[in-house]
Parts: C-alpha cells; sequence; structure tokens
C-alpha cells in the first residue's frame, strides 16, 4: 500500500513549485479510509466470484459422479445379464448332450432288439416278396440341381 504521494514537479534546473496544495490530515485519513472500503468491496466481489465458481465446480462434479454412477450400474447390469445368458446356454447345451446320449442308448436298444434277418425272411416267407429284376430297375438322370419334379406316376 502506497501512502506518499509526491506533489511536485520540476521545472527548471532545481526550482520546484507545488502542483496542488498538500491535503490536510482529514482529506488524506478519509481518502484512505475510502480506499480501503473499495478494496473490501474488491475482495468481497471477487471472494463471492469465487464462491459461485467452486459452487459450479462442486455441481459439475456431483453431475459427473452420477453420470459414472448411471454408466458403472449400467455396466453392471449388462455383465450379469451376459453371465446369466452364458449360464443358461450352457445348461441348454448340457440338456442337449444328454437327449443326444439318450437318443443313442434308444437306437442302440432299437437296433438291437430288432434282428433284420427275422425281417427278411418274414418278408420272403410271409409275404411273398422277392428281389427285384434288373428289368425291373429304373434309372433316373437328374440335373445338377437339387430337386426332382415328378408329373406322372412312376412306372
Amino acid at each position: 500500500m502506497r501512502e506518499v504521494n509526491t506533489f511536485y514537479y520540476t521545472d527548471g534546473n532545481t526550482v520546484r513549485k507545488i502542483e496542488q496544495p498538500l491535503p490536510n490530515r482529514e482529506t488524506r485519513k478519509r481518502e484512505i479510509e475510502e480506499e480501503h472500503r473499495r478494496q473490501a468491496r474488491r475482495q468481497q466481489r471477487a471472494h463471492a466470484r469465487m464462491m459461485r465458481q467452486k459452487r459450479m465446480a462442486t455441481v459439475a462434479t456431483a453431475g459427473l459422479v452420477g453420470v459414472l454412477c448411471l454408466f458403472f450400474v449400467g455396466y453392471i447390469t449388462l455383465t450379469n445379464n451376459i453371465t446369466s445368458h452364458m449360464s443358461q446356454a450352457a445348461e441348454l447345451e448340457s440338456q442337449v448332450t444328454e437327449l443326444k446320449a439318450s437318443n443313442s442308448a434308444l437306437e442302440g436298444r432299437i437296433a438291437s432288439s430288432t434282428n433284420l434277418g427275422v425281417v427278411k425272411q418274414a418278408a420272403i416267407n410271409d409275404l411273398g416278396m422277392v428281389y427285384a429284376n434288373t428289368d425291373q430297375i429304373v434309372y433316373y438322370s437328374i440335373d445338377d440341381t437339387d430337386s426332382m419334379s415328378q408329373y406322372k406316376a412312376i412306372p
């Protein structure tokens, strides 16, 4: 804080003239008090501005924390859903494996319970079936397509 001001100016070699009269003590005291009040108001405004900035920074930080919390909750929910879907898929795969094993066991029992020789003997002896001769076999040529359309009865 600078209290001393010079009110002189130099005119010529060393002659000094007073530019304006020096203020009296009470005027100077009043000017100092006004300067103190102005400086206090400036400090109050700076302090209020700083508090507004801190408040805005706090609100922005709280908003960011809220957004991050929502992001993490969503991420954990998605991870949980993926884990549950993977466990369901593993359970379904184990069910498919069990069904394939039971189907294989059933096919084995069916194959062991039916004797194709007995079926052949019953077809030939009981039903009078015979093997086809070469003149009874008809061969069809199929184009490169996968399917064939039938327009008449096969002879």
